[in-house]
């Protein structure tokens, strides 16, 4: 699911749909990788970018990529580079991140069948679960760049230093949620922070719920009954974004 809506907002073929998995990975699982390879890698994706601009820009159409084109800051259109870049952030941001929601909740129902047989028997709890699914198992774990020395939690913080906010952990504070460590499909009082907060918070949270509330629905209404096949097969993503990325599943 994740592929195919971005592919179709941005407005590109969608048989380029593997081409987009390899970006993601080169992106956010290839961090160890040495830095030519890391920077060839990018380049491959920025190339390809540059290339749906240029096609753009002879062909304009209804989609992401023509309006961002075609948008005025300042009375000056964008810079090619500026919707490049634009670009490079859906197409990533946008993908992995909810693939990863999705995989995660498939494995926390694949793990627990009495949460799995309730959201079967009572699908219209499922905007509730959803959220509680994101806050247990939030995908994203962002860094900030400190703008200025302080003190914060007994912590000096220097400027210029990089700190990480850790959106999992924060959904597990048991100073902001009863029972945080425990997973409530039902819990109502759910503010949590996997989209982020304040002026950062996730411009794409919409789509992601959409595409979430989706894609468990139809799973759960065509396979009702399923199970790891072998928790010990499952694997798990390496890099910022948390997310199974192997889940072998029993259908039944």
């Amino acid at each position: 699911i994740p592929v195919r809506v971005i592919a179709d907002m941005l407005g590109f073929p969608p048989e380029d749909g593997p081409q987009f998995r390899e970006f993601v990975t080169d992106l956010l699982e290839g961090i160890n990788l040495p830095s030519d390879e890391r920077i060839e890698r990018v380049h491959r994706l920025f190339q390809y970018l540059l290339t749906q601009v240029d096609d753009h820009l002879a062909r304009p159409r209804d989609d992401l990529t023509s309006y961002l084109l075609d948008a005025e800051l300042g009375g000056h259109k964008l810079d090619p580079d500026h919707v490049v870049g634009s670009m490079a952030l859906l197409l990533i941001a946008g993908i992995d991140t909810t693939w990863s929601a999705i995989g995660s909740s498939l494995w926390h129902l694949a793990r627990v069948p009495a949460d799995r047989d309730r959201l079967v028997a009572e699908p219209g709890l499922l905007p509730v679960a959803m959220e509680e699914l994101l806050r247990a198992y939030a995908p994203v774990t962002m860094a900030r760049l400190v703008t200025g020395d302080m003190r914060w939690g007994g912590v000096d913080m220097k400027a210029d230093d990089w700190i990480l906010l850790s959106f999992p952990a924060a959904n597990r504070d048991p100073a902001q949620f009863d029972r945080a460590g425990e997973v409530i499909i039902d819990r109502e009082a759910n503010r949590h922070a996997a989209f982020g907060l304040g002026i950062h918070r996730c411009v794409g949270s919409h789509l992601a719920r959409m595409e979430l509330r989706v894609a468990l629905e139809t799973w759960l209404e065509r396979i009702p009954e399923f199970s790891l096949a072998d928790p010990a097969a499952v694997t798990w993503a390496a890099g910022q974004i948390r997310g199974p990325r192997t889940l072998p599943l029993l259908l039944h």
